[in-house]
């Protein structure tokens, strides 16, 4: 990463040019990557194995041009980023970002969510976003300060961190966050692809127990370093008396997206985990 900066880091475009090679010849001498992503894309792709194993190659790359995005981001200007790089749909509720209030940015590993946040954000809100816990530590540090370096504040998804979240929202800040792995496997069994999944519940309960307004975004990548941007309607998550049946319901709300997302353009699920079974509950 550290060599990919110094000579992708300003001129990307040649790096971005050569991705779909390179992960080609990833996909071919990596067997067990190949099984598993094509496992992610059968059920996407209605079990249908040949377009499944094309949806899993595509995701190869977009998992590859999302590093080189992060090698990029210290040379970005993202002042300019929304202008040059972004097509968005439903713009005007992004509107909400120019007003106070805590708002919870919900996205998933698409495209590259990260950077659309970052670009969004420039509306003149800054914001705090949870990440996966990595190892080794000074690669974890790398890249904390790496997703960093163009505005907002990454921490990793612990203690500390979601303290760190409910502080900023509670003070009427932005907070984002993913909503399709359970990295702290306390999430909630649902529904995806008519397969049993457990989906996070971490940022149905924050928004529940903070008031935050979530605005459900979602990243495609179209080519390069050019994104499409989809802006859900916000929403609030209830606060009635049953508190776990008031996350489930956002949570199945926003799996209903999620796969709706999915369907129109499987290959943008840049996850590379065996999700399928890593996820898996126990409904039937």
């Amino acid at each position: 990463m550290r060599a990919a900066r110094l000579v992708a880091g300003r001129r990307p475009g040649p790096f971005y040019a050569v991705a779909p090679a390179v992960a080609r010849v990833t996909w071919w001498l990596n067997p067990r990557v190949r099984r598993r992503l094509t496992r992610n894309m059968l059920p996407l792709c209605e079990g249908d194995r040949s377009r499944a194993r094309r949806e899993g190659l595509r995701a190869l790359q977009h998992v590859l041009e999302y590093y080189l995005d992060l090698v990029t981001l210290p040379g970005r200007d993202m002042s300019r980023f929304e202008a040059e790089h972004l097509e968005i749909f439903h713009v005007e509720r992004l509107e909400l970002l120019r007003t106070n209030g805590a708002v919870l940015l919900v996205s998933a590993h698409t495209g590259n969510a990260e950077l659309a946040i970052q670009a969004l954000t420039y509306r003149g809100r800054s914001f705090v976003a949870l990440v996966e816990r990595l190892e080794p530590r000074d690669w974890a540090e790398y890249m904390l300060k790496l997703r960093s370096s163009a505005g907002g504040t990454f921490l990793e998804t612990n203690f500390g961190g979601v303290r760190t979240c409910i502080e900023t929202l509670r003070a009427g800040g932005v907070v984002g966050m993913m909503g399709d792995r359970d990295i702290q496997h306390t999430g909630v069994c649902t529904r995806l692809f008519d397969r049993p999944v457990r989906l996070p519940r971490g940022p149905w309960e924050l928004a529940r127990r903070t008031g935050a307004l979530v605005i459900p975004i979602f990243s495609s990548r179209k080519r390069g370093d050019q994104f499409r941007i989809d802006v859900e309607e916000p929403f609030r998550v209830e606060e009635t008396e049953d508190a776990d049946g008031d996350i489930r319901a956002a949570v199945e709300r926003f799996a209903g997206l999620l796969e709706r997302h999915l369907r129109r353009d499987p290959g943008q699920w840049a996850v590379l985990e065996d999700f399928w079974r890593v996820h898996a509950c126990g409904e039937g």
